[in-house]
């Protein structure tokens, strides 16, 4: 039996998969592929990850894998954060398996913006380039930029014949995202799925950039002063924004967008190290490998915004209505 370990990482399309695979988990049973309900968090196998984290997968939870007597799919975004002795574990732990690993490769200039989005989305207060500062201070040791650092790990562990890397970017702008991941995964006919297209919850979308500072500034706010964290703060700002008062906050993120700063990630050096040592280190594990231009762009908040006198009062005013709804 095979197990494909889906590692992500965040933004390369991961909810997606997971929501269609979830969806046609009877048509992928009939093709040979099993997609647990099991270790469930959302759409992906994200308990899973917390019991390799913690080290408490028990024989009960090996024997429920097992018990299909088919290949298995487990997907976890979360799961390219573990270390190596946590790999070497569930190597460990499931030995009847041939583990293989799909990992998703999108270049760091195209993600900065969107990882950082995500952190917001999650409860995070830091600012962009606080974020990023430890990151690139030391690019060429972090996981997040540099995925020779995680596809060496999961090399030692695993073995690099076992690992497929998808070219996120080429697959993108092919659109057969989907196509790829379901041939790697032994999916026959994958034009019998349901792809959930139309559901809004089938992806993550990225938000513009004003709307994630401000969401930025609500963490913040909320977390001095009424002790929240995690994803609260979005999802009441999500479920209640009509509820707000539109003129208030049309004129607030009016005020976030014109305090932009530009820029211009065309090149960045580590996305040409990156291209470099996965086309000679990796080149046999690329399922779809396409140059890449590397060109790309985007703004970011310098936080003045945060001084503007109109901006401040505005921003209390809508403060005190969300905090109603939380």
């Amino acid at each position: 039996m095979k197990l494909f370990l889906h590692v992500g990482p965040h933004k390369t399309g991961t909810t997606l998969i997971q929501k269609t695979m979830l969806d046609n988990q009877g048509i992928l049973l009939q093709q040979g592929l099993f997609y647990p309900k099991r270790f469930f968090r959302i759409f992906g196998h994200h308990l899973f990850r917390d019991k390799l984290l913690e080290k408490r997968l028990s024989d009960e939870d090996v024997a429920f894998l097992e018990h299909t007597g088919k290949n298995v799919l487990l997907s976890s975004e979360d799961l390219i954060s573990l270390s190596e002795e946590h790999f070497l574990y569930l190597k460990e732990r499931l030995a009847n398996f041939d583990i293989e690993v799909i990992y998703a490769w999108r270049r760091t200039n195209k993600k900065l913006f969107s990882i950082w989005q995500e952190y917001v989305k999650h409860g995070g207060q830091d600012t962009f380039f606080e974020y990023h500062f430890p990151h690139i201070a030391r690019p060429a040791t972090s996981g997040m930029l540099s995925p020779d650092v995680k596809l060496n790990m999961l090399a030692r562990v695993f073995g690099k014949p076992n690992i497929s890397i998808i070219d996120y970017d080429a697959a993108a702008k092919a659109d057969n995202l989907l196509d790829l991941f379901c041939k790697k995964v032994g999916l026959s006919n994958a034009s019998t799925l349901n792809v959930p297209l139309k559901d809004k919850n089938a992806s993550n979308k990225s938000m513009r950039f004003a709307e994630s500072e401000l969401l930025r500034a609500f963490n913040c706010y909320f977390a001095k002063t009424s002790g929240l964290t995690g994803v609260t703060v979005r999802l009441a700002f999500n479920e209640h924004r009509e509820r707000l008062d539109q003129q208030v906050l049309g004129e607030l993120l009016k005020i976030i967008e014109s305090d932009a700063v530009y820029v211009n990630a065309d090149r960045y050096f580590i996305d040409q190290r990156s291209e470099n040592i996965l086309k000679s280190e990796f080149a046999s594990c690329l399922l779809n490998y396409e140059e890449n231009p590397l060109s790309h762009s985007f703004n970011i908040s310098s936080q003045k915004w945060l001084v503007d006198k109109n901006a401040s009062t505005l921003f209390e005013t809508l403060a005190k209505q969300l905090q109603a709804f939380l």
